[in-house]
């Protein structure tokens, strides 16, 4: 379950509003229920990098490297490596562009489907765990929240 622990002040030269204490809230919470969540990727076995690159071709589609650096703010060559690995796990495959041969696609394989489907899985039960003590009528209105920000 969410441990209560306490959200810091705003930092200087932001006003107190509903809307700065409500950002201030959330960022706290978020940062919390995505830590917890994130230990369950450990038993993926892969990095989070690793997991994040996946994760984005997954919900994505086939992206070149430099589109996947660009996203993940990084370097091209961090990137390469990522994927270099990811390929011999055979988690994603390369492909060429039908137009130009130059441009190289990353796209994932099933297994890597499999695989990040896995990990969302468990990081949504846990997410669920720690949510658990809200009631249920709270449950859908904060839902319904979530979605007028996506």
């Amino acid at each position: 379950m969410l441990n209560k622990l306490s959200i810091p002040e705003l930092p200087e030269n932001i006003e107190h509003s509903a809307l700065n204490d409500c950002a201030n809230s959330l960022h706290s919470m978020c940062i919390r229920l995505l830590r917890r969540a994130r230990e369950s990727d450990k038993s993926s076995g892969l990095t989070p990098e690793r997991l994040s690159i996946l994760s984005i071709l997954a919900f994505t589609g086939a992206r070149t490297v430099n589109e996947l650096a660009e996203m993940e703010q990084v370097s091209a060559p961090a990137i390469s490596r990522i994927t270099k690995a990811l390929a011999e796990l055979q988690l994603i495959i390369r492909g060429r562009d039908k137009k130009d041969a130059r441009v190289v696609y990353l796209k994932i394989t099933n297994k890597g489907k499999e695989m990040i489907e896995s990990a969302r899985r468990k990081r949504i039960l846990r997410i669920a765990d720690e949510l658990n003590a809200i009631p249920e009528s709270q449950l859908i209105e904060l839902s319904n929240l979530t979605k007028q920000l996506a």
